[in-house]
């Protein structure tokens, strides 16, 4: 049951599972939690961040950006018992504005409820660090880039102006975030840090080029993501040692 429901993460399958909203195949009160990003709760959190993020960046192939899309997967490790299973899987993302097609290792934990679905996940990305480099070293010829370092300001901008867009598409009335788009460029580019690989659950623009994908599908709940506060999921209010400490699942 495990090795199956990891079809629906990849596309065109997880289009299907982003529109269902409430994914069946998580409990009501799913828990979730990625190594590089943060915790989520709830089935609908949840719903959008595995499937509606990568339903997003493959609808909009163009979108400039260093996240992929999972296409195809193979369970290398994998053990279970009763309730709970564990996986090494290697994923296949495609970069897909980049021209770039790369294998992904996430190592996963899950436990299960009598009615078969996700109760809590745990994933982690293997060799993320190495990942992030490999994108963006592949981003250079791209953007006419003779360094890394010259790549991360280019896309700095070019990130930051998608994100932007999205804020004056998306963010209005109750939910604007920005006073224009020069304001919004000028906090993402000058105020905000581009981020280590690790910080994808921090005050960034990493942080927000991921939570950019799910302000369509809930301006209310993700438009702060993408603004000047970061909305809890976008913030600096963690350590490492917190993080490292924290108690979040229920076993």
């Amino acid at each position: 049951m495990a090795i199956l429901r990891l079809y629906n993460f990849i596309y065109p399958a997880n289009v299907e599972q982003a529109k269902s909203i409430n994914s069946t195949l998580l409990a009501e009160d799913a828990q979730g939690r990625v190594d590089i990003t943060r915790t989520f709760d709830g089935r609908e959190l949840n719903t959008e961040y595995l499937f509606g993020l990568f339903a997003n960046l493959a609808a909009n192939p163009d979108l400039l950006t260093i996240l992929g899309v999972p296409v195809s997967y193979e369970v290398t490790h994998f053990s279970a018992n009763q309730h709970i299973a564990a996986a090494q899987t290697r994923f296949i993302f495609n970069f897909t504005s980049l021209g770039l097609v790369l294998p992904v290792i996430i190592e996963s934990w899950n436990t299960w409820n009598a009615k078969g679905e996700i109760t809590q996940y745990n994933a982690s990305f293997k060799y993320w660090q190495w990942m992030v480099d490999t994108v963006i070293g592949a981003s250079m010829p791209l953007l006419n880039a003779t360094t890394p370092a010259e790549a991360v300001q280019i896309l700095t901008s070019k990130v930051a102006a998608s994100i932007c867009n999205t804020a004056q598409t998306f963010c209005n009335g109750e939910n604007t975030q920005y006073d224009s788009m020069a304001s919004c460029y000028q906090y993402l580019t000058q105020e905000t840090r581009f981020g280590a690989s690790y910080e994808v659950g921090r005050d960034t623009l990493l942080c927000r080029i991921v939570h950019q994908n799910m302000v369509p599908f809930r301006p209310s709940v993700h438009c702060n993501h993408i603004g000047p506060t970061g909305g809890g999921y976008c913030t600096d209010d963690t350590t490492y040692v917190s993080t490292v400490m924290n108690k979040y699942f229920k076993i």
